[in-house]
């Protein structure tokens, strides 16, 4: 703890040479703080304080108070200094919230008087400090501490654009507050590393942790409050510390004459506590080489931080000095020859540690002593800093972390409800996002299927390879014939309902035409589109095969002269019947796109001129392909031969004459529609697909409608 009380031995005369000597002293800029908030609370007007000005807590434009029912008093009998005149009672738990400027270490300073007359029993109140993550203090009172008032300084790295203060009362009862300090702190000022004792080891993350100030001292010097410190910060003197007073000598020199090095500067520590110093005395021993021993109350449950402040003001020449430092007893620095480090006389030299307490008690011991391979034997140290350092749930002041002394309201509720909530939205919004995608896939799945949905277009050829195989029976064993179309990608599945709609039941006076294996019927489905459906016959076997080949050749071709295939309906729920059923019952149904058709009967000859071999030829294979039975016409393989030889035929003719567009033929009541131009340097046959029987098949195909393939005819 820093006592706030002047040295009564030291005369105010040498105060007022020191305030001279610190004001001829100034080389180095003063430092200016980015966050510098000074707040007299409950104050209704400035106060003034060891060279400083606070501010009301109510008149701070970058502070908000927080508080259930505050009141504030103010002291009409003595008090220690202004500083402690007003205070801010707070029943309940209260917050103070800095906005801060710039991240990194503050110092927070927290002044306390329990202030009477104030109309509540200050005295016991229980005074409990938190910030954001780390307690400061912890079920204080009064009734138990002996002083008037109280004084304390903490570091903490602040990393965020906000510092919340929490003041918990406990039992109901209220807590107070007289003044704040919000300070930034330089950097490098409080370093992230050190070197351990016992074992020597270097020690990282310093900078992670919260540090209270419990001791400073200036060695062999003055109290040096902090209007004569560039940081602020209080440096008391180091007598009633030590061990044996008789075992150290006061030595100084001028302020004037320390030279701070680049790596020291008058942040780290002012020049006074450079120019002063405690040397060995006359300890009135036999052995003199005795140690200059500082001892110090400490709370053995916390470890400890701990900056040694050296400056060689004894030496007449460099090397001559040479001594131990030992904290704990336990070596730290061993033959320390500042002149190695230092390279000059009266130049600045520091390191720091971090140590435990003493193992068996609650004692925190510092010395220096000669060492033996010394010329000169003598020791030195001129300034001492003690941190406390905070545990391993963050607090400084007992084994409470801040969780556990504030509702999650007040704590890190706010935080935890960000970060919780952000993790749940994301997971929502994920979720929705792969909620959407499914519908859109099912939806997408619906549009190849479903009856209300549009399809998606025919491809140019089929995949007979994904076609299911038929198998078919002999009608004298009771059983029709079956084929399956539902593996095929062949454009829209059509529900056996839409055939109904489109052909008004299969209405008679729709009839285009009558084939072996089925009836063909003019319909319109429901976005209008005009089509001719072919209605299979389960009684004919071979009508069967090719049905089947008929739609795997359509969906492979592209002509002026055949149909288009846009659809099937296959409804496996619907198998095929034996005969006697419903005249509904069918193998599947074709489905033709508006515009040009043909049969599976055979090419039918449109060109005027022909050759009549070529015509005679034709005339033949119609004549066959509208045989009553299925098992009297050709097999389409033998169509296709023979329509290949007709047009073989047809290239001997002496004279073609270009074929008329209105020499089609074509179903009446169905318009015809122009085929885009075909590419014919594509190849009818998808080199993608694998070397299997149909695609040797399809490639025969695909040499006998070598002229069916360009439009363009002959």
């Amino acid at each position: 703890m820093v006592s706030m009380k002047l040295v009564s031995w030291f005369p105010v005369v040498v105060a007022c040479v020191l305030f001279e000597f610190l004001g001829h002293s100034g080389s180095f800029a003063a430092f200016i703080p980015s966050d510098n908030y000074l707040v007299a609370c409950g104050s209704s007007q400035n106060v003034t304080f060891q060279g400083k000005t606070y501010v009301p807590d109510s008149w701070h434009s970058s502070l908000t108070l927080k508080t259930g029912t505050p009141a504030v008093a103010k002291s009409n009998s003595s008090f220690p200094s202004p500083i402690y005149q007003s205070v801010r009672i707070l029943s309940g738990i209260s917050s103070y919230k800095f906005d801060i400027k710039q991240e990194g270490r503050h110092w927070i300073r927290l002044y306390f008087y329990p202030v009477p007359n104030s109309g509540q029993n200050l005295m016991s109140a229980s005074i409990t400090v938190a910030t954001d993550d780390f307690v400061l203090l912890n079920n204080f009172t009064f009734k138990n501490y002996n002083g008037a008032y109280m004084f304390r300084e903490y570091s903490v790295n602040v990393t965020s654009d906000t510092l919340t203060l929490f003041f918990i009362p406990s039992n109901n009862s209220v807590t107070f507050i007289n003044a704040i300090e919000v300070v930034s702190i330089p950097d490098g000022v409080l370093p992230d590393q050190a070197i351990t004792i016992n074992p020597s080891t270097p020690i990282s993350g310093l900078s992670e942790l919260a540090f209270e100030t419990v001791f400073r001292l200036n060695a062999g010097g003055p109290l040096i409050t902090a209007e004569n410190d560039t940081l602020g910060r209080i440096w008391e003197n180091d007598a009633k510390y030590l061990h044996v007073n008789s075992s150290a000598l006061n030595v100084s020199v001028n302020p004037a004459s320390i030279r701070y090095p680049p790596s020291v500067t008058t942040e780290i520590a002012p020049n006074w506590v450079y120019a002063s110093a405690d040397v060995m005395g006359d300890a009135n021993v036999a052995n003199m080489n005795f140690n200059i021993t500082w001892v110090f109350s400490v709370n053995r449950n916390f470890r400890y931080f701990v900056r040694v402040h050296f400056c060689d003001i004894v030496s007449k020449a460099l090397n001559n000095l040479v001594f131990n430092l030992y904290i704990n007893d336990d070596n730290a620095i061993e033959s320390l020859d500042l002149s190695s480090f230092t390279g000059a006389l009266n130049v600045p030299y520091y390191r720091d540690f971090v140590s435990n307490a003493s193992v068996d008690s609650d004692n925190f011991t510092v010395s220096v002593g000669p060492d033996s391979t010394s010329d000169m034997t003598n020791a030195t140290m001129n300034g001492l800093e003690i941190f406390k350092i905070s545990n391993e749930v963050k607090s400084l002041d007992g084994l409470s972390p801040v969780e556990s002394l504030l509702p999650r309201s007040s704590s890190k509720k706010n935080k935890t409800g960000i970060i919780i909530g952000s993790i749940v939205g994301a997971v929502v919004a994920f979720g929705l996002i792969g909620v959407c995608y499914c519908c859109l896939a099912a939806h997408r799945s619906k549009t190849n299927t479903h009856q209300a949905h549009p399809w998606l277009p025919l491809p140019l050829y089929g995949n007979s390879q994904t076609m299911t195989k038929m198998s078919t029976t002999s009608q004298k064993s009771g059983t029709a014939s079956c084929i399956s179309l539902a593996s095929t990608n062949l454009g829209r599945l059509f529900t056996f309902q839409e055939i109904l709609d489109a052909t008004n039941k299969f209405d008679e006076s729709l009839l285009l035409g009558v084939g072996g294996f089925g009836r063909v019927y003019k319909g319109t489905v429901e976005d209008g589109t005009k089509v001719a459906v072919k209605r299979g016959n389960p009684r004919s076997e071979q009508g069967l095969a090719e049905f089947r080949t008929e739609i795997e050749m359509l969906s492979k071709l592209r002509h002026r002269h055949l149909v288009s295939l846009i659809g099937y309906c296959d409804e496996r729920s619907k198998p095929c019947s034996p005969e006697g059923t419903s005249q509904y019952s069918r193998v599947g149904n074709g489905l033709a796109e508006e515009g040009h058709v043909g049969s599976n009967h055979g090419l039918q000859s449109s060109r005027k001129g022909e050759s009549s071999f070529s015509q005679k030829n034709l005339g033949e294979t119609a004549e066959k392909c509208l045989a009553e039975h299925g098992v009297d016409r050709p097999s389409m393989g033998d169509v296709l031969w023979n329509l290949e030889y007709a047009l073989q035929l047809e290239e001997t003719s002496s004279a073609l004459m270009e074929p008329e567009d209105n020499s089609t033929n074509h179903i009446p009541g169905i318009p015809l529609t122009p085929l885009e131009p075909f590419d014919n340097s594509v190849s009818i046959i998808d080199g993608g697909n694998s070397g299997t029987d149909d695609d040797a098949a399809d490639a025969a195909t695909s040499a006998v409608f070598s002229q069916l393939v360009n439009p363009r005819g002959r």
